[in-house]
């Protein structure tokens, strides 16, 4: 299955999407679309896949992707439970690049702006106070109308432009080197470790459940992801433990076993490698920022 090429409705009389979604769970398919996007989770989590990057998202995450960026935010698994009363409260902007005409960009007042896109193809996460000032800023657009929704896209871009608080997502070899035409099985590769993540996944179990041969699949992986296959399991299972760890009362051997770890061992040396911090010293910081 290829990367979903998702389109992106505009109401009549509008030149750009903003939306409210209300919902059990996010759409949960790695999928793209020409049109630039910005979303805020007001209120859910989960796993967030941007590119080659990927990591756990909570209330108030804050992201900017350029166009055709391969992207999913993957909800818990309890969300896909009917009778937990789960949902999500999300706002997506969603913009052509040149929806205000081919040369308007080009204008020398619009510079920070220009390079700002360009950067969002590698994805752009806001922090901090900023965060807080341009989700306020989002709210507003949505109940905005007239000429006065295109001006203050125009100002929330530009504030985005200036703040320092702000990081990239995906690496810049990934935005190079990825080929949208060459990704036909990667959106079964992540539902099924999505989906069994905790369980024990050999490279022949997954390879069998997406029909590739085991010889064939991790360089499959390597060259669509830039990353090989157990770096990304690891990383969704030390995501889902950070979760674990702030969210239970559970020993560190518990959490490990939990999150698909055979052995406390391999657990505490793969939270060092991808987190650098033990899991105690994360929970510890965890504490003391709050």
């Amino acid at each position: 299955m290829k990367p979903i090429l998702r389109k992106v409705a505009v109401n009549g009389g509008q030149s750009f999407s903003v939306r409210e979604d209300v919902l059990p769970y996010l759409y949960n398919h790695w999928h793209y679309h020409p049109e630039a996007e910005l979303t805020l989770i007001r209120k859910g989590r989960g796993t967030r896949l941007v590119g080659d990057h990927m990591e756990r998202f909570t209330d108030g995450d804050l992201v900017l992707l350029g166009p055709n960026l391969p992207h999913m935010w993957r909800n818990d698994a309890d969300y896909f439970d009917a009778g937990n009363g789960l949902h999500i409260e999300a706002v997506a902007i969603h913009f052509h690049e040149h929806f205000w005409g081919d040369t308007f960009l080009q204008l020398p007042e619009m510079e920070p702006v220009r390079l700002l896109l360009k950067q969002a193809r590698r994805g752009i996460q806001l922090h901090g106070q900023a965060k807080a000032q341009l989700s306020a800023q989002m709210e507003e657009i949505l109940h905005a109308g007239g000429p006065q929704k295109v001006t203050m896209l125009i100002h929330l871009l530009t504030a985005i432009a200036a703040t320092p608080e702000k990081s990239f997502l995906s690496s810049l070899g990934f935005v190079q080197e990825y080929n949208l035409q060459r990704t036909d099985k990667i959106n079964e590769i992540y539902h099924y470790t999505f989906s069994n993540f905790t369980q024990p996944i050999s490279i022949e179990t997954v390879a069998r459940a997406v029909h590739i041969s085991p010889h064939s699949f991790c360089r499959y992986f390597k060259t669509r992801t830039s990353k090989t296959y157990f770096r990304f399991l690891s990383e969704l299972r030390i995501g889902y433990a950070c979760k674990l760890i702030l969210e239970n009362d559970m020993s560190m051997a518990q959490v490990a076993y939990s999150s698909g770890f055979n052995n406390l061992a391999n657990f505490n040396r793969q939270f060092k490698a991808i987190t650098g911090k033990t899991p105690l010293g994360y929970f510890k910081g965890y504490v003391g920022e709050g």
